[in-house]
């Protein structure tokens, strides 16, 4: 998922969990860890707000049953939305209100260079949030597609911070947590684990548990196929992906590179 033009060791130590070693910060992701925590404040407000969403329609899908222990499809909501540091007072709040008109909608944005962004958006309705998208693309450039071409796969995305840990002591930590891959950084020395979206909550509380710090922990939509667009081409797309995640009624933006 994670490879650096300027060097990669890869392990395939065990079948089951993918290993990478990126020793310099080459790649766009993990160029932009040092700015998580500017962009923190926008993105943990748009996640309770999507959170609550879900949580207050589960509610009301599933006959008005507010209680986790007996509706499961809400208990497994919570769990996510606290392995994404949702305060629980949000999701509280969310239990006892009901759901409001908007419903999710999600949309494709292609760019030059094989580039596509993958936009959720919160709405009262489809054509509402296609007018909001269109409003900027015609501005900045990208089209809208009018269906989602691209394959993304959601998965969990746990960052930790790392001392003096070894990419072999990290390989046993990730099968014994469950995780499907972890990428190490050693410049940045950050760790990434990527997780099933149904193993998520518990592999988070597994690395935390050993004592590792959680820079950001997320649910998030990674390509299956990435595209490896010129530097000129990724600026285009992050200043577009910047403005789109303003936008009130986009919840998350994804990219394929």
């Amino acid at each position: 998922m994670i490879l650096s033009a300027l060097g990669t060791r890869v392990c395939n130590l065990c079948e089951n969990v993918l290993i990478r070693q990126v020793r310099h910060a080459g790649h766009n992701k993990w160029s932009n860890i040092k700015h998580i925590k500017a962009a923190k404040d926008l993105q943990n407000s748009k996640l309770a707000s999507q959170f609550s969403h879900r949580i207050r329609v589960c509610v009301k899908d599933h006959g008005g049953d507010a209680n986790p222990e007996t509706n499961a499809k809400l208990k497994k909501i919570m769990a996510e939305a606290a392995s994404a540091n949702v305060p629980k007072s949000s999701l509280q709040a969310a239990l006892k209100n009901k759901p409001d008109d908007r419903s999710e909608f999600q949309f494709e944005v292609g760019l030059p260079g094989g580039i596509s962004l993958f936009v959720e958006t919160l709405c009262s309705t489809r054509n509402g949030a296609i007018n909001v998208l269109n409003g900027v693309l015609k501005k900045k450039g990208g089209s809208l597609e009018t269906r989602l071409k691209t394959k993304f796969d959601k998965k969990g995305i746990i960052i930790v911070e790392v001392q003096d840990q070894n990419l072999e002591y990290l390989e046993e930590m990730a099968i014994e947590a469950g995780a499907e891959e972890v990428d190490l950084n050693t410049e940045e020395k950050m760790a990434e684990f990527t997780t099933d979206v149904n193993d998520f909550p518990n592999v988070k509380e597994f690395i935390e548990g050993k004592g590792f710090k959680c820079v950001d922990a997320t649910i998030s939509y990674l390509p299956e196929f990435p595209a490896d667009p010129s530097n000129v081409e990724r600026k285009v797309a992050e200043n577009l992906k910047e403005i789109l995640e303003g936008l009130d009624v986009v919840m998350a933006v994804h990219r394929n590179y």
